[in-house]
């Protein structure tokens, strides 16, 4: 069980590292809230491309 814990909290160790990178790369791209500028904006797209198509 506590291999099992140890291998858990370094996958998410490794996660958030790597979820704080592409948000840092994201914001240097120009999306002003990294991660967050860039669902929004392709839910937006997503929803212009579902009306186009109607």
């Amino acid at each position: 069980m506590n291999n099992k814990i140890a291998f858990l909290e370094s996958r998410i160790d490794f996660l958030e590292t790597e979820l704080s990178y592409l948000n840092n790369l994201l914001i240097r791209c120009g999306f002003p809230e990294g991660i967050e500028t860039l669902k929004s904006s392709a839910e937006e797209l997503i929803r212009e491309n579902s009306v186009q198509n109607f």
